[in-house]
């Protein structure tokens, strides 16, 4: 990452609708017979993650048997099932943070017992050189990032570019905008001109710093929980405002499965059967969510996670379908990387981000890091 001054930040104009099912899928065959062990894969398929348990991984969650798993530090992990059935191998799901500022493709790198890691395609786009990885599987259509602000203190702000022209009521600064770590895409927002350098900061981002700041700063979030949080009785009176990081251009797909690239080679006759699979679960995962849910909010609850109580997750999980943060995108196909997407975030993020001091490959392609060779586009 390009100098100490990085920070991370996010998202748009949220408007939340009913919840529907996913489009243009079908739900998973009955009596599917999976093994897993014949088809090449580990033992233990051991998979890391980018945050504490989430609804966002249900699809992976969803594998195993919320009624027998193992719970260890940082990992829980059972007999890898589907649709009743054992497939023959383990599942060992690892914890992450999503603000240690430690990505999956290194994780990857440091752990060679891991088979997959959640790696941005943003990071994946960096580290090609370094820490070269080729996503195989995006659980998400489109990234939960947002950036919020009180919009009773600035009623004239409706975009993050909004921010970087406004200053704070006493007109002594302009508006903070604080995140929880450093990233790529503060370096996109700087370059492209929509924030000022001198008013991103890291800090501690929560309902209560927000809260505790008395409208004056804008903060990165989550729009599948801060939202939520802000509705619920006597936790913030004010309206928030909010953007989207897609809304401003930085198409970054977010916790993408990704593998290094000898493991592609290795196991990819384990990959042909385990990321249909991943599609099918995530399939029936948003069709039929409760008994995982409820397996994600005792899981979150058991690692101390307070952010993270069965309402806040049962929103969480609505909003993956109402807002089409998980469905098929452009095509008639579930967790597949978007060729166009990823060369979009090319062409737009990697020229401001090779100004900001990061070193980027001028002639990267999609390929370099992303690939849809093992997904079933019949699913």
């Amino acid at each position: 990452m390009a100098g100490a001054r990085r920070r991370k930040i996010s998202r748009a104009a949220i408007v939340f609708a009913i919840a529907l099912p996913l489009a243009a899928c079908t739900t998973p065959p009955a009596g599917i017979h999976l093994d897993l062990r014949s088809a090449g894969c580990p033992d233990d398929i051991r998979i890391q993650t980018d945050a504490m348990p989430r609804v966002e991984l249900g699809f992976l969650y969803g594998l195993l048997d919320p009624h027998h798993y193992e719970l260890g530090a940082h990992d829980v992990s059972g007999p890898l099932v589907f649709d009743g059935q054992d497939t023959g191998v383990r599942l060992t799901i690892l914890t992450g943070d999503a603000t240690d500022g430690v990505s999956g493709n290194v994780a990857l790198y440091d752990d060679p017992s891991l088979l997959l890691a959640a790696v941005d395609t943003d990071q994946a786009m960096v580290d090609v050189v370094r820490y070269p990885t080729v996503g195989v599987f995006a659980p998400l259509a489109k990234d939960p990032r947002i950036i919020y602000w009180n919009s009773k203190t600035y009623p004239n702000v409706t975009s993050i570019g909004g921010l970087g022209a406004t200053l704070t009521p006493d007109a002594s600064m302009v508006v903070p905008v604080v995140a929880a770590e450093p990233t790529l895409f503060d370096d996109y927002l700087l370059g492209k001109k929509l924030l000022r350098e001198d008013q991103v900061t890291v800090g501690p981002v929560s309902l209560a710093t927000f809260t505790q700041a008395g409208g004056i700063v804008a903060q990165q979030g989550n729009a599948l929980i801060d939202p939520y949080l802000f509705a619920q009785p006597d936790a913030y009176p004010d309206a928030i405002g909010s953007q989207f990081a897609d809304d401003v251009g930085y198409t970054r797909d977010a916790g993408v499965l990704s593998a290094r690239r000898e493991t592609i080679v290795r196991y990819a006759d384990c990959l042909r059967e385990l990321v249909p699979l991943f599609q099918k679960s995530l399939i029936g995962y948003v069709n039929n969510p409760d008994a995982t849910t409820a397996l994600i909010v005792d899981l979150a609850a058991a690692y101390g996670d307070d952010r993270y109580p069965a309402d806040v997750a049962a929103q969480a999980e609505l909003l993956l379908r109402s807002e089409r943060f998980v469905g098929n995108g452009r095509d008639d196909t579930v967790g597949d990387l978007d060729i166009g997407r990823v060369r979009g975030l090319i062409d737009d993020a990697r020229p401001l981000l090779v100004k900001a001091g990061v070193s980027i490959p001028s002639r990267i392609q999609p390929d370099d890091f992303v690939t849809n060779e093992f997904i079933d586009r019949s699913i």
